[in-house]
């Protein structure tokens, strides 16, 4: 498979999460959960600070699908259709078919649930069995060892830390630690990902 890889906006469809790439009909449902400080507190920018800022947000993640940069999906329940909260493919290297999955939070109720799982579990997917992905890679601030646990349950290999990586919300200059999954370890990494979605369903 030498073609380059093109990654564009789709809906990705779960049994209890539909993945919707981002939209400014989703402004208002992202500002209702996007406001807990301690959320945001690794990522690259802090909360929402209003319903304007969120606006601007989704703005900059459309601006960024549409150079080809980034894909932003908004995270929601099959069930109740309620925004849950929003990931993104980024990174993304066509020519290498390489891609990273980052940009992860979660609403308070959704967190430590199947939700971050069952979201993995379809990015992963659509990347190796639809793109012919031969990379997936995932980073994570240094300081955040809960996300690195959470990487690691979902079969990723820790790779290696880069030091001074990246200056985050304007003022802290972050470790960030690389892990990756690979196209020859995907089989072994999807069933045993189905078995534990399989068994939060039992």
């Amino acid at each position: 498979m030498n073609e380059i890889m093109k990654v564009t906006p789709r809906v990705i469809r779960g049994d209890n999460v539909v993945l919707e790439p981002i939209s400014l009909s989703h402004a208002r449902g992202l500002w209702d959960i996007g406001q807990v400080a301690e959320d945001w507190r690794y990522l690259p920018r802090p909360c929402f600070c209003s319903i304007e800022d969120t606006i601007e947000w989704v703005k900059e993640a459309l601006a960024l699908s549409q150079k080809g940069d980034h894909v932003t999906y908004v995270i929601m329940s099959t069930t109740t259709k309620q925004i849950l909260g929003s990931t993104r493919y980024l990174n993304i290297r066509g020519k290498d078919r390489s891609v990273e999955i980052g940009w992860t939070w979660l609403a308070r109720a959704s967190q430590q649930t199947s939700v971050n799982t069952e979201t993995k579990y379809l990015l992963l997917s659509y990347a190796f069995d639809i793109l012919g992905a031969h990379r997936v890679e995932f980073k994570t601030d240094g300081r955040n060892e809960r996300s690195q646990r959470a990487i690691e349950r979902i079969g990723a290999s820790k790779e290696g830390v880069f030091r001074r990586h990246a200056v985050v919300q304007k003022r802290y200059v972050r470790d960030s630690v690389y892990f990756s999954i690979i196209d020859n370890e995907w089989d072994k990494v999807k069933m045993e990902l189905c078995a534990k979605l399989d068994s939060v369903e039992a």
